[in-house]
């Protein structure tokens, strides 16, 4: 009896093993098993012509509406996957966009790859967005990569330390830039961004009305042509009250990289650097904005009774914020939307001589904002 239990057992282990095994081979060559369901067999299920199945999932000409979708639900039944790269040889496209920006990880970005996203898509073109964190290295595997795979279009929020390579390209491939221009001549494609002159210009006017004159700007790169405008705004506000010194070496800057942890170094470097500390913030970019904010409350400076702070690009759920600045808005989805369009124009006609979207930003007052306490 015990012997026959033991069998028992035994073959009821070896079942089980046999079946994980099978398991784990359906999952490891399932992609493969689907692939080997060729553009005929759907055919001969639907009985109609490969050329047929080839319109209706190309939508490359006429087929009914109820034939179309027969077909779909064929080629999702029988698993067909239609070969893409087969198919980019034959038509000389893969309807693939590439999108190259600085930080994905910022809400901003992430909604301009929206705006980009919606508005390719209804013509069957598909995005890939890399994130290089404003590495040059990063930034050029990621062209290289993306040339490999014989993109049909490309978007770049520069590093702005590859223009040579990024300028070559524009050449060949349909490119759009968006926020940041390039620092030499030779570029062929467009341009997307804000009015980033006016948005510091507005903000510092605001911070004036207050009577603040010693406000601090917290920048981005100035190898950054978003940053350089953003600085020429702020210095002409304050030009037009004569703040600024005549030989414009003006004191109270921080030469940050847009980057949360940049925002919250520069009030370190301004409680420890200056005399006399300045009455007002203002941060040029979203994420410069949040970590200046963290380090005004780790060091318990209130706002605005100790400090005014304002700054440049919106903050997501800014309603819900106990302090919310006053900003210098913008919709980064309608700048996506923009440099899609630009995209399939250029697609059509790479020749299009180059254009550009620069879109206002719009004053969003806050509570952050008050009279210096010693002027």
């Amino acid at each position: 009896l015990l012997t026959n239990y033991q069998d028992s057992i035994y073959d009821l282990s070896r079942q089980q093993t046999d079946s994980i095994s099978e398991h784990n081979k359906m999952q490891r060559y399932g992609a493969s098993m689907w692939e080997k369901i060729t553009i005929k067999e759907v055919a001969q299920k639907c009985g109609v012509s490969t050329a047929t199945i080839s319109r209706a999932l190309n939508n490359s000409g006429y087929v009914s509406e109820d034939l179309k979708q027969h077909i779909l639900k064929t080629c999702n039944e029988l698993g067909y996957i239609p070969n893409s790269t087969a198919r980019s040889l034959k038509v000389n496209a893969t309807g693939i966009i590439g999108y190259i920006t600085s930080d994905i990880s910022n809400h901003y970005h992430i909604t301009l790859a929206k705006g980009i996203e919606d508005t390719i898509s209804p013509s069957n073109y598909n995005l890939i967005v890399c994130s290089t964190r404003n590495n040059k290295e990063s930034e050029v595997r990621y062209l290289k990569l993306l040339l490999g795979r014989n993109i049909d279009a490309l978007v770049v929020n520069s590093t702005c330390d590859n223009d040579d390579f990024i300028i070559n390209i524009s050449q060949k491939v349909p490119t759009v830039l968006v926020n940041r221009r390039l620092n030499h001549e030779g570029f062929h494609g467009d341009f997307a961004d804000c009015n980033n002159h006016l948005g510091t210009y507005l903000l510092t006017k605001e911070l004036l009305k207050y009577g603040h004159k010693k406000i601090y700007i917290i920048e981005g790169s100035y190898k950054f042509s978003n940053a350089r405008e953003r600085y020429q705004g702020f210095k002409d506000a304050m030009d037009e009250v004569g703040l600024m010194p005549s030989d414009h070496t003006y004191l109270y800057r921080y030469e940050g990289n847009f980057t949360e942890q940049s925002g919250y170094d520069a009030i370190v470097h301004m409680l420890h650097n200056f005399e006399q500390i300045p009455t007002a913030v203002l941060c040029t970019n979203n994420a410069t904005l949040i970590g200046a904010l963290k380090a005004l409350h780790y060091f318990h400076i209130s706002i605005p009774e100790q400090l005014s702070i304002v700054g440049f690009n919106g903050v997501e759920n800014l309603e819900l914020m106990t302090v919310r600045p006053t900003i210098a808005d913008y919709d980064p989805y309608t700048i996506g939307t923009s440099a899609g369009q630009f995209l399939l124009d250029r697609i059509d006609n790479l020749s299009i001589q180059n254009r550009e979207a620069i879109f206002d930003p719009t004053i969003l007052i806050g509570n952050a904002t008050a009279n210096p306490r010693i002027i």
